[in-house]
């Protein structure tokens, strides 16, 4: 369909030019030179000022190097009677920066002149920027899972865990690396889609599924050891993977004979389930292993939260303080209970004794840490010092017959001896660490000594 605008042949020019005018961003009027005449703009400001100074001036040398062939044959088209005929350009603007305009070309007549009506593509322009972007964006994300997810197979492919992924809700097996396959007699390839507990005798199934279930409800690990001419142990992690919930599955064949096993698993239990919180760690300080207590009292749901972790993530301890126990339990193979404070997930601490034992003999030397909740108040109160109650007392009788300043002197003195008393048996009578723990040089430290007669037979 053609549009006849004869109608406005008699329209005023004034009325027409407004007309145009308003139906571009940047109109330009051209001689036959291609000189400028005349423009109009809806551009803000300041390009709308840079624009409105174009006036006279050759419209080739307002756009880029790279602009004119296309501008050229525009307006060669124009004058030649191609009416409309629609071409891109940038405008040169100050700064080095360009304005990029859509124009359509129209002939004025026999003179040579051409009208330029032009869309401001700025806008388009940013949007494919911001397209570009997120598209490159889109394409990092891809290769960053693309890469974690070869990491994650290297790792699961090559553990020397046999390992089973089992869907939640189903019990299906989602994937098994290269030892489950075989320790399970599944081909790789077929693993996948089979209900997890049809692998195993129909004697163990029951288990299996009891095993299975249990680490659904409670969200804490659940094992198992299922009997026969090749006894297993299963133990099963709940864990959460976007909106699914799966289970991993670690097997391992068990050479623990019945006697021994029933004696194992119920040591197991016991400590499992003791009212006392129990940590495990290697000689680091990575927990290797916690209880369900000590899972309560830093209010972890899962083990696999705690474990990697370092214990001072948990336990409120200078590094002077653990130096000074884990030096005795080195040394005695015990630590006597000292206070402490349990820090929950939520910030919640909780005051606690805990004791520490060396395990050096193991297969994986490190400390085994027993945390007892303290009574609130023994925790803030304390059992005080019987020594020092008796000094006190005994320092507030002679108030009236020995000056006061007699008698903080003789408080003081009290009290550095029995500080130093103290911190000389808790490191056992090690002067260095005695030291550190005071706040005190080694020299200051023999000087007080020497004062009080504090005898020592650690060598210097």
């Amino acid at each position: 369909m053609t549009l006849d605008f004869k109608h406005l042949a008699s329209a005023d020019p004034k009325m027409v030019a407004e007309l145009v005018s308003a139906a571009s961003d940047l109109t330009l009027v051209l001689d036959r030179e291609g000189v400028i005449n005349d423009l109009a703009h809806n551009l803000e400001e300041p390009i709308g000022l840079e624009t409105a100074a174009w006036r006279g001036a050759q419209v080739e040398d307002v756009v880029r190097v790279s602009s004119r062939p296309t501008l050229k044959n525009a307006l060669a088209g124009a004058r030649m009677g191609k009416r409309g005929g629609r071409f891109d350009v940038h405008h040169l603007l100050q700064g080095g920066h360009h304005l990029p305009v859509h124009y359509a070309a129209f002939g004025l007549g026999a003179d040579g002149g051409v009208l330029m009506m032009g869309r401001d593509l700025r806008p388009v322009s940013q949007l494919q920027s911001r397209l570009l972007e997120m598209r490159q964006s889109q394409e990092r994300d891809l290769q960053g899972r693309k890469q974690a997810e070869a990491h994650y197979r290297i790792l699961f492919d090559t553990s020397a865990d046999a390992i089973a992924i089992v869907d939640a809700g189903t019990g299906v097996i989602k994937e098994v690396n290269p030892r489950a396959a075989d320790f399970l007699g599944l081909p790789m390839a077929s693993a996948s889609g089979r209900k997890f507990v049809s692998v195993f005798d129909k004697a163990n199934r029951a288990d299996v599924m009891s095993m299975l279930s249990g680490a659904v409800a409670s969200g804490l690990p659940v094992t198992c050891r299922l009997e026969g001419s090749s006894p297993v142990s299963l133990s099963a992690d709940l864990y959460r993977a976007g909106d699914r919930k799966l289970i991993m599955v670690r097997i391992s064949q068990s050479a623990i004979s019945a006697d021994d096993d029933a004696s194992e698993t119920g040591m197991v239990a016991l400590v499992r389930n003791a009212s006392e919180a129990i940590v495990l760690t290697d000689s680091e300080g990575q927990v290797l292993w916690a209880n369900e207590s000590f899972l309560a009292l830093a209010d972890i749901p899962l083990a696999a939260h705690a474990v990697g972790r370092r214990l001072d993530d948990f336990l409120q301890w200078s590094l002077v303080e653990q130096d000074m126990h884990l030096q005795n339990v080195r040394r005695y193979g015990k630590a006597s209970p000292f206070a402490s404070k349990v820090k929950g997930a939520r910030g919640l601490m909780t005051d606690v004794a805990v004791s520490a034992v060396n395990m050096a003999d193991g297969a994986s030397p490190g400390y085994g840490f027993v945390m007892h909740v303290r009574p609130q108040e023994n925790a803030h109160h304390g059992g005080g010092n019987s020594d020092l109650t008796r000094a006190a007392e005994s320092l507030v009788e002679m108030v009236g017959r020995v000056p006061m300043k007699n008698l903080v002197r003789d408080t003081t003195d009290v009290i550095e001896r029995m500080c130093i008393e103290s911190a000389l048996k808790l490191t056992g009578q090690n002067r260095a660490s005695a030291a550190r723990v005071l706040g005190l040089s080694r020299q200051a430290l023999y000087l007080k000594m020497n004062k009080f007669g504090i005898a020592d037979d650690e060598p210097l």
